[in-house]
């Protein structure tokens, strides 16, 4: 590790913002941040924190409609819709992200990685995900992924209560435990990798805007949320859901 590297004060969660909560920044860098986003929910078990909650329910309905909300370049949607396949189960996946241009990318890599029959099962709207233009109960399962650290603590209580309320049969979160070893995993893999310039900077701060068990808790609480289960999952991974497993 460099000089430049020191170790933050993890005691409460960082208020600083990302570079990806940057609009101004459009052009060759988000796209090669959402490129390595991609490769580091593969290599860190993003998605496989999304199956652990989700499979059981793609295993007993025959479809299932799924939003995702700060969906960025997409990829959730294309793992959802063919983790669906694999599972004999339809899912007609929306996504939704406040950003045009991410929303443009998105499309792309929806129309790079799916079929033809595939892709018509997938959408991405421009939408604000703290005031969702979905009537109640519009989707089955509302699911968020590396997204609820970017709001301050009164607006993920507020996401929380929108996911919640378009929700039929309930929630899923997806994000980041802060942890030492996460922060410093992070920093490293990203320069050792060579990762985009964001990811090295917003890989860490990520990290440090990230949740302990008592936070979620506490979060789930002040939203009202039914029933809700907070799982911890390699590589320093949260789920806080709501869906029950009897569904």
């Amino acid at each position: 590790m460099s000089a430049s590297f020191s170790p933050p004060d993890l005691s409460s969660r960082c208020q600083a913002e990302e570079w990806m909560d940057d609009f101004s920044i459009s052009d060759a860098r988000l796209r090669a941040a959402l490129r390595d986003l991609r490769f580091i929910n593969r290599l860190l078990g993003g998605y496989r924190s999304t199956n652990a909650v989700l499979d059981p329910v793609l295993r007993r309905q025959p479809s299932l409609r799924v939003l995702d909300v700060g969906t960025g370049s997409g990829d959730y949607l294309v793992h959802l819709i063919r983790r669906g396949v694999r599972c004999n189960c339809q899912v007609d996946a929306v996504g939704v992200d406040l950003n045009p241009v991410t929303v443009g990318l998105g499309r792309a890599h929806l129309d790079a990685r799916l079929s033809p029959s595939l892709r018509r099962q997938g959408q991405i709207d421009v939408a604000d995900a703290l005031r969702l233009p979905y009537p109640d109960d519009a989707f089955d399962v509302t699911h968020a992924a590396l997204f609820l650290h970017h709001f301050d603590d009164s607006d993920a209580v507020g996401l929380l209560r929108e996911m919640r309320r378009v929700s039929r049969l309930g929630i899923v979160v997806n994000d980041l435990h802060r942890h030492l070893l996460a922060y410093i995993g992070i920093w490293v893999l990203s320069r050792i990798l060579r990762l985009a310039p964001m990811v090295q900077h917003d890989g860490p701060m990520s990290v440090r805007r990230g949740f302990k068990r008592s936070e979620l808790r506490a979060f789930a609480s002040d939203a009202h949320l039914q029933s809700p289960r907070t799982r911890w999952h390699w590589a320093f991974r949260w789920t806080l859901s709501t869906i029950s497993s009897g569904e």
